[in-house]
Formats: structure tokens, C-alpha cells, sequence
């Protein structure tokens, strides 16, 4: 995984502010669901927009896994999976979604989260049922985030 904090022209230009590149090597448990912390934040951080960019299809090894699904939400005080991306299919196996917006969950703001014990935006995968997130052999999504802090005012 890879977290980039985007530069001051592209922040302006487009409105998003951090890009998270994940691919297959992330997806590491070999069950069916596998959470990634994405982005540590502390109370007063605020989401304000997500998007998703699927820029290569998560297929697997596993011939029987045939759908592979990302949500991106949190883990604040009533952690939501899915509060700003809603269940996104990643697997050709499945019909892929290669965009997603979801400006309607947003904006949200963390209550909780110090720089000692953070709280999280996440990444939730999931493939079919007893299969193994780790068979995926190839795959890369982006993901597009525009994040404030009201403390920094």
C-alpha cells in the first residue's frame, strides 16, 4: 500500500487531497475478509469526499473465487464500513465497477482517535466464501480522498 499526500496544484484542480494505492500484495489473510488501515486520523479530521479508481481487475489463482468486493468507511466511535464507497466489485469473474463516488455519506467528521491510539479509514475486502483473499494474483484500485482537520483552523 502506498498513501501520497497530493500536491497543492492537484488538490485545488480536482479537491481531493490524499491517493491510497492498493493492490494484490495487500490483500494478505487467507480467509474470505480482510480489513486495511488506510489513513491514521484523530478527532476533528473530517472526510469530506471519496472516490475509487479501479486501475486493474483483482483476479486470483482460485478458479472458484469469483467476486471480490471493497467497501471504504471507518473505525470511529460507531464504525461504519461502507460510509464513504460502498460495496465495490474489483473481480472480472463478477461485472466490475472501475469508478465510484460517493459524495452522499459525506461529509463525516472522527470523534474520536489521539496521535498515541488514531482511529482509521479502511479499506473492508471480501471474496466469495471460503476463499482466500491472499490467491489474488494481480489487481490495483485508487483510492481518492478529500480529508480536513477542524483542529487546523
Amino acid at each position: 500500500m502506498k498513501v501520497y499526500e497530493l500536491p497543492y496544484e492537484t488538490k485545488a484542480a480536482f479537491g481531493y487531497t490524499h491517493k491510497v494505492i492498493l493492490d494484490h500484495n495487500d490483500l494478505t489473510d487467507t480467509d474470505d475478509a480482510q480489513t486495511i488501515n488506510l489513513i491514521p486520523v484523530v478527532a476533528g479530521t473530517v472526510v469530506k469526499a471519496a472516490a475509487t479508481n479501479l486501475t486493474s481487475v483483482f483476479d486470483s489463482s482460485d478458479a472458484t473465487t469469483i467476486t471480490t468486493t471493497v467497501k471504504i468507511g471507518h473505525n470511529d466511535a460507531t464504525a461504519d464500513d461502507d460510509a464513504f464507497i460502498a460495496s465495490q466489485e474489483l473481480n472480472p469473474s463478477g461485472t466490475e465497477v472501475f469508478y465510484k463516488v460517493n459524495p452522499s455519506a459525506t461529509p463525516f467528521v472522527f470523534t474520536e482517535g489521539t496521535a498515541a491510539s488514531p482511529k482509521y479509514i479502511q479499506a473492508a475486502f471480501a471474496c466469495t466464501t471460503s476463499d482466500s483473499l491472499a490467491d489474488h494474483n494481480t489487481g490495483e484500485l485508487e483510492v481518492f480522498l478529500h480529508i480536513a482537520s477542524v483542529n487546523a483552523l
